[in-house]
């Protein structure tokens, strides 16, 4: 991978800012009319990964006809924009306006596993708008979320500023010392730890099934919550009409065998299944831009 130069940086930076200072020339409501056209648009004359995704649809809806999934598939792209349109209104929106944006089906739970007082994995994904769901939680309970920091330094110091200022803690995970120390320490203070864990893991991850295929899941999530003997969570905000989430929240079941290896095997393979079922319901906020499939057993020499 070739070094990013300074000027690359700095017109990321500055393209991102202008199309921002754009965005707020207008209300939330027609900035997300504008952005459904900048998102169809896209869809027809930038199609990126547009194949990808339509056979990545094929493969996991054979009920579906091609007229319905490149439906789907606009519609994927719309829900991008969208989430991108509302992640650049957050510096606007008061603390109040984005507790407000969330509601939910499982509040119990939730209270439930908070008052254990052990702290709780949030198992998420790139799902609806996944920025809201954590701001609105954290305007809830205490939150400390992991993130990937951004190959553009100015970027990422952008989008860290706005998620702290309006409410959780950022974990990077690229640094496996302070991962675990940053992890250990929000678990002590009991907060939720949310990982967005419906990404290829690579050669490192689980392999549990995703719509009948075979897909390597991060452990990370599943190792915290062996380790430190916390209750685990998945919480996926789908996205409504209004433009408001409602945060479905389902509990997993953690085993504690002593074979370190199945007990988190098993954790995925509940998550998998949770998040197969959001996506089944709402295909169309789901992230299919990712390669979800990319590593398979075979390509390890596994089977």
């Amino acid at each position: 991978m070739s070094k990013r130069t300074k000027l690359q940086n700095y017109a990321e930076y500055y393209a991102l800012r202008a199309a921002m200072f754009f965005v707020y020339l207008f209300p939330r409501t027609l900035a997300h009319k504008i952005g459904k056209f900048i998102a169809v648009s896209a869809y027809y004359i930038v199609p990126v990964r547009k194949k990808h995704i339509i056979a990545m649809l094929a493969l996991s809806f054979p009920e579906k006809s091609l007229e319905e999934i490149k439906k789907i598939t606009k519609n994927i792209y719309i829900n991008f924009v969208q989430t991108v349109v509302d992640i650049m209104f957050f510096p606007k929106m008061s603390g109040e306006q984005l507790k407000e944006m969330m509601i939910y089906d499982n509040k119990e739970l939730i209270e439930k596993v908070y008052a254990q007082g052990k702290g709780t994995i949030l198992l998420s994904a790139h799902f609806g708008n996944w920025e809201l769901t954590a701001l609105s939680f954290s305007k809830r309970y205490p939150m400390s979320v992991i993130v990937a920091k951004q190959s553009n330094d100015l970027v990422d110091k952008m989008m860290n500023d706005i998620r702290t200022k309006q409410g959780f803690n950022t974990i990077y995970k690229d640094n496996a010392g302070q991962l675990f120390r940053g992890v250990a320490k929000a678990l002590k203070n009991n907060e939720f730890v949310a990982i967005l864990a419906d990404q290829d893991a690579g050669k490192q991850g689980v392999f549990v099934p995703f719509f009948s295929r075979p897909a390597s899941t991060p452990k990370g999530a599943a190792l915290f919550a062996v380790k430190y003997g916390c209750p685990v969570i998945t919480a996926f905000g789908v996205r409504q009409s209004d433009g408001t989430m409602k945060m479905k929240v389902s509990e997993i079941r953690v085993e504690r065998t002593g074979n370190e290896e199945e007990d988190i095997k098993n954790i995925n393979l509940q998550y998998s299944k949770m998040l197969e079922d959001a996506v089944r319901e709402n295909p169309e906020q789901w992230f299919w831009f990712h390669r979800k499939w990319k590593t398979q057993p075979e390509q390890l020499g596994d089977i």
